[in-house]
């Protein structure tokens, strides 16, 4: 396998969870990453962990105008930019006639029109490096259960755009993967809490640095993660 020295890359809802440690992955392996979350403080403190490698930007990914800031800051201080990392997202639950129109909208600003404003605004730039779009997807994007209306909504849009992107980039030589991890033991379940066999932030992390490390010529067109549940929590 290659490695990311000398790379740049952006990471979305890098100040925790699972972009936290895709980013420290990332850095890991050499790449120079623009953390970009919401919060500065968090994303500080992510930086001074490998301060030579992870440079913390400000942003939040529904807004047109801190993506191009995000996109503008990486090309300019980096000079290139080589990966794009969509992992910004959020879930609500619920019936479809319980959900709040607000807890929609959230949804789908977030898991989709964020990773839209990403993309438009850095692909001119991955194509100049024939580089890389991961987006973070979920199981949630591949099979619909009861309360997740929203949320597979905005996860099945997440895949049809990635198979848009595919297409439109590949003569290009930019490359496409959609990650579709299920449950992971982050912060996303809120006082529930993840169960135990969930799997963990730093395993869907190597599969990610696994894609974007591959050879050129090597395609990770879809990875899917599944926890192994015990044989007796099994339905």
């Amino acid at each position: 396998m290659a490695d990311v020295t000398g790379y740049t890359a952006i990471v979305t809802g890098a100040s925790k969870g699972l972009g936290k440690a895709i980013t420290l992955r990332l850095a890991q392996g050499g790449a120079r990453v623009f953390a970009a979350a919401r919060s500065q403080e968090a994303l500080q403190k992510l930086a001074n962990e490998n301060p030579d490698h992870i440079l913390p930007v400000t942003c939040d990914v529904t807004q047109s105008d801190q993506v191009q800031h995000l996109i503008h800051t990486a090309v300019k201080q980096a000079g290139k930019l080589d990966i794009l990392i969509n992992n910004a997202g959020l879930g609500h639950f619920g019936k479809v006639q319980d959900l709040t129109e607000e807890e929609w909208d959230q949804m789908m600003d977030v898991n989709l029109k964020g990773v839209f404003l990403a993309c438009k605004y850095a692909i001119p730039h991955l194509i100049r490096q024939k580089g890389h779009i991961v987006n973070i997807s979920s199981i949630a994007g591949t099979v619909t259960f009861p309360k997740g209306g929203g949320y597979c909504a905005s996860k099945f849009g997440l895949m049809a755009l990635s198979d848009v992107l595919t297409q439109e980039l590949k003569q290009k030589e930019v490359r496409v993967t959609t990650v579709c991890p299920g449950s992971i033991q982050t912060e996303f379940f809120g006082e529930a809490g993840p169960k135990p066999y969930y799997l963990q932030p730093e395993q869907v992390a190597e599969a990610v640095y696994t894609a974007v490390a591959a050879p050129k010529e090597v395609i990770f067109n879809q990875i899917v993660m599944r926890p192994q549940v015990p044989p007796e929590q099994q339905k």
